[in-house]
């Protein structure tokens, strides 16, 4: 008999149709960049092989590292330090012990509704239990400050934020990330950032709460802004005392992240704007395919799209979302069934045009096909 923290764990719903895939077929699914990492950053991990950089590292990470991401950050505080900052294998692992360092038994944290499929599980691992605010289409799938106020209660540690959210792609604007951040302040939350997304930005600006409020965990990855989702970097960034607490954990959880590729990563921040210049550049062209597309498609509505590279269209076929994207896999496209991502994302269908022009005008012909039938 497992631990009803491990048991009542679902199979991800989006993993699930993936790997039920026929062979070629489109993937519109998957949230990762069809790009290969800048030439920089490949040619650097050969030379760190070749160096020998195959040992054990520091649990915090390789110091260069850590002070190259410091030296990033402060765009947003000027304050901002090595001793800020812990590198994580990718993002998954660094909200993982974030969790778990921040999060006590029978805690509770807001989560967004729909969101990123980790939010939930990671909380309750930790031994919490995570209450939901709504991301809803009506609203821009922006959320309502005030009923993230309503919503805290005495046993409430921390608010999750997303943004550029993934499913829906929407970013928060300023007066919303600051509204939210001054019921942080009020309750003496933490703030857990998932920035993932925080070079895919299209209109408008990214703001992160950490511009806003000191208690805040920034999250990040350099799987999306530099291409390399199998290579397992990350960072986590707070205050020095969380930092120490969460190098703890790390190395209790996996020693240290992986040596080499830090170094190659290290290599690959240096031309990181140039190549997601190069990145939006292409992406938007795929974004306003991938949005012209779907508006064809009648029984299908959606929010305009600011960031990420994700739509998440809701639909008027009564049809549970998995049986939706079951129909459309069968005819070779992949896409995530909504209710992956929350009950809210139920009656939802998320495509990532994260694929060639191509690819996602004819996968979406056949959506649009195979919605015409229904």
């Amino acid at each position: 008999m497992f631990p009803s923290r491990v048991a009542s764990l679902k199979v991800s719903g989006i993993r699930k149709l993936f790997e039920a895939a026929p062979p070629g077929a489109i993937n519109l699914g998957l949230g990762e960049p069809d790009i290969q990492p800048p030439v920089e950053m490949i040619d650097a991990l050969k030379s760190a092989l070749d160096k020998g950089f195959n040992k054990y590292g520091p649990s915090a990470g390789i110091m260069e590292l850590r002070l190259a991401i410091a030296d990033n950050l402060r765009r947003y505080r000027k304050d901002v330090s090595f001793e800020n900052v812990i590198v994580t294998a990718g993002a998954t692992e660094g909200m993982r012990i974030a969790c778990e360092t921040i999060i006590g038994e029978g805690d509770e944290a807001l989560v967004p509704n729909p969101g990123f499929i980790i939010y939930g599980p990671d909380v309750r691992l930790a031994g919490g239990r995570p209450v939901e605010y709504s991301l809803r289409l009506e609203n821009g799938y922006l959320p309502d400050p005030e009923q993230i106020r309503s919503l805290v209660t005495p046993r409430t540690k921390a608010i999750v934020m997303n943004s550029p959210s993934n499913p829906t792609g929407s970013v928060f604007p300023r007066d919303t990330m600051k509204a939210i951040c001054e019921i942080a302040d009020d309750k003496s939350l933490y703030i857990l950032s998932d920035e993932v997304y925080n070079d895919y930005v299209y209109e408008g600006e990214h703001w992160s709460p950490a511009r806003f409020h000191d208690d805040t965990i920034v999250v990040n990855s350099f799987s999306k802004s530099l291409a390399a989702t199998g290579w397992r970097i990350g960072y986590v960034a707070t205050s020095k005392e969380i930092v120490k607490q969460l190098a703890k954990v790390q190395y209790y959880t996996l020693a240290c992240p992986p040596t080499a590729t830090q170094y190659a990563v290290l290599e690959g921040m240096k031309v990181q704007e140039r190549f997601m210049r190069d990145v939006l550049t292409e992406f938007r062209m795929r974004r306003e395919i991938a949005m012209k597309r779907l508006s064809e498609i009648s029984s299908f509505r959606t929010a305009p799209v600011s960031g990420a590279f994700y739509l998440f269209p809701e639909y008027d076929h009564r049809m549970p979302s998995e049986d939706f994207a079951q129909r459309i896999l069968e005819r070779g496209v992949i896409c995530a069934p909504g209710s992956a991502f929350g009950s809210l994302g139920e009656g939802h269908l998320r495509f990532s045009y994260a694929n060639s022009r191509e690819n996602i005008s004819r996968g979406l012909d056949i959506v649009k096909d195979v919605a015409a039938e229904l």
